[in-house]
């Protein structure tokens, strides 16, 4: 009889133990997804952040230079700010607890967005007034602190096995 007992018991030990060995894999192949679609929504915002900083930053240039305005101009605007809140979205709705990357993503957005808040006036001899110029390196090195910061924030919890 013990003999019995015992080849039942070992049975069930077997059993349990696969059966926790195996949502344990589970666990580790779902963590790696979900680091992988974290690191790709964290490279999607860079860049959108990226190309929105790229379009005003050109569009600062025409002005410079004494060109109006375009339509493709302001349609390139509203396409790369919408990619940036797009991609600002996907990784909030990924991430969920961390607050460095969450504040990190909305600073990174915020900065990029707000770029076209800056009114630039004026140009004279290719350049704006002093404090629209003043006001532009300083929204250029926002934007890129804060474009590095998200970098640093996304790569810690991505290599931190959140």
């Amino acid at each position: 009889m013990w003999p019995s007992i015992v080849a039942v018991l070992g049975t069930l030990a077997g059993a349990a133990l696969a059966g926790y060995a195996q949502r344990a894999t589970d666990k580790r192949a779902r963590d790696a997804a979900h680091r992988q679609e974290v690191t790709r929504a964290v490279a999607e915002l860079l860049e959108a952040v990226v190309r929105h900083r790229e379009v005003h930053w050109l569009a600062v240039a025409a002005r410079r230079a004494g060109d109006a305005e375009t339509a493709e101009e302001r349609s390139a605007r509203a396409s790369t700010r919408s990619a940036a809140t797009v991609a600002r979205d996907r990784l909030g709705l990924l991430v969920l607890t961390d607050p460095a990357l969450l504040g990190a993503a909305e600073t990174a957005w915020r900065t990029a967005v707000d770029l076209p808040d800056i009114a630039l006036g004026p140009v004279a001899d290719g350049r704006f007034q002093p404090d629209v110029e003043t006001a532009l390196e300083a929204a250029r090195e926002w934007t890129r602190g804060a474009h590095t910061a998200l970098r640093i924030a996304g790569a810690a919890y991505i290599n931190t096995g959140h």
